[in-house]
């Protein structure tokens, strides 16, 4: 039973640190970058420090089916999603904010839906309609890794001009989880990096753009979470050929000034 539960732990971490999203063609919406129609509910259950908005859904926080958009979290959670950024990105906030669950489901204007990159504005227009909320941007510096090459020649590779996004996580030989992606945004790919690390990771790689990889995770001694970690952050080293350099850098950090609870409408 430990062995399952630390396979579908893995295949979680992994879907956040190696696969990004598919996101579709920019389509035409409306211009304003308000949803049409929109509730708040609080949930009547608390959990301190559960980004619920991002669990399972490997970096899609909004559930779109046609014009509908939904999603779910704490109001820290909800700010993570619409501004797409981290925890470690999010400063000041009211207690309650890391800990009451909102579910916030809309509408936008005509049928076309609309992709996770249009939904953000419009779920801070909302933001800042039902929770009052005020925010300002502020550098901070703080511990993070830079990553970096470790080799001359790393196994990264710019991807084609006529790939397209995919990601594949499959059982190999040996106690190995292969993880396959082509046409990735090299950027995404460094901050979901973080996710695996005890502090913010920032690119200073020389690559840019979009990225195909191909790595083997061993998994036979992961017996928790730091294990898993461990081993994902040693296939990026031995097999891409990258590391984390212990730096200080600045941060962009978002510092809540207002924020209030928003009743069930």
């Amino acid at each position: 039973m430990r062995r399952l539960g630390v396979t579908a732990c893995l295949i979680a971490c992994i879907a956040l640190i190696v696969c990004i999203a598919t996101i579709s063609p920019a389509q035409t919406v409306k211009s304003r970058a308000e949803f049409e129609v929109a509730s708040v509910k609080p949930l009547d259950i608390q959990e301190k420090g559960q980004n619920l908005s991002f669990v399972g859904n490997g970096d899609k926080p909004f559930q779109i089916a046609g014009n509908r958009v939904a999603i779910r979290g704490t109001l820290k959670s909800l700010i993570m999603a619409a501004y797409d950024v981290w925890t470690y990105q999010v400063s000041g906030e009211p207690e309650w904010a890391d800990s009451v669950i909102y579910t916030v489901t809309a509408k936008t204007e005509g049928e076309t839906a609309p992709t996770q990159d249009q939904a953000r504005p419009m779920l801070q227009a909302l933001l800042a309609d039902r929770f009052q909320l005020k925010l300002h941007h502020e550098g901070r510096e703080m511990p993070v890794y830079h990553l970096v090459a470790a080799k001359k020649n790393i196994g990264l590779k710019q991807a084609g001009p006529n790939e397209t996004f995919s990601w594949k996580l499959s059982q190999a030989e040996g106690n190995m989880l292969r993880s396959k992606a082509t046409k990735e945004p090299i950027g995404d790919f460094v901050k979901l990096v973080g996710v695996s690390a005890d502090r913010p990771v920032l690119n200073k790689l020389d690559l840019k753009g979009d990225i195909d990889y191909d790595i083997l995770i061993y998994t036979q001694d992961a017996k928790n979470n730091d294990d898993l970690n461990r081993a994902i952050l040693d296939a990026v080293k031995d097999q891409l050929g990258l590391k984390l350099e212990p730096a200080r850098d600045s941060v962009d950090v978002l510092v809540v000034d207002t924020a209030e609870k928003a009743s069930e409408n």
